[in-house]
């Protein structure tokens, strides 16, 4: 094979994988790893690239909870990952709905149910204040979450 072969066909490889890469990285994706898919598959993978759907929009639209920090929809009014109640501002005054010592409080005990249940089926369990990090060791095994949840959920198949 000689150097012209191969630039014919380099050549529409790697301009489908800068051309993929471009595109993706628009929307928000890694335009790295689409610069391979666009090498390997390059009659398919600037197509792809053009009907993925952007993802910086979707993160404009999130925050952190309070609690857990996870990302959450800015409209939110509990946390799908603690469960913990949000603050809310209407629109027409700026006070919150609830008390903030109140969700801390609802928050607390939901975590010490959580601890209280672990340790009444027989696990070791670790859990700093002011984290959310909970550790449960139990046989050798050691499960960990940041997700309160996600916790509560795993007592509950136990």
């Amino acid at each position: 094979m000689d150097n012209s072969t191969i630039f014919i066909v380099l050549l529409p490889a790697l301009i489908s994988g800068l051309a993929s890469a471009i595109i993706a990285s628009q929307k928000g994706r890694d335009g790295f790893g689409w610069f391979f898919v666009g090498v390997l598959f390059m009659p398919i993978a600037i197509p792809f690239a053009l009907v993925a759907s952007p993802i910086r929009s979707n993160i404009e639209s999130l925050k952190a909870c309070d609690f857990c920090k996870e990302l959450i929809n800015q409209k939110a009014v509990k946390c799908p990952h603690c469960q913990s109640e949000l603050k809310l501002y209407s629109e027409k005054s700026a006070k919150p709905k609830k008390d903030r010592g109140e969700i801390g409080t609802a928050q607390t005990s939901a975590r010490d149910k959580v601890l209280t249940k672990a340790e009444e089926l027989g696990f070791e369990v670790n859990a700093p204040e002011g984290s959310s990090r909970i550790v449960f060791k139990k046989n050798g095994k050691k499960h960990e979450f940041l997700i309160l949840k996600r916790a509560q959920d795993f007592l509950e198949r136990q």
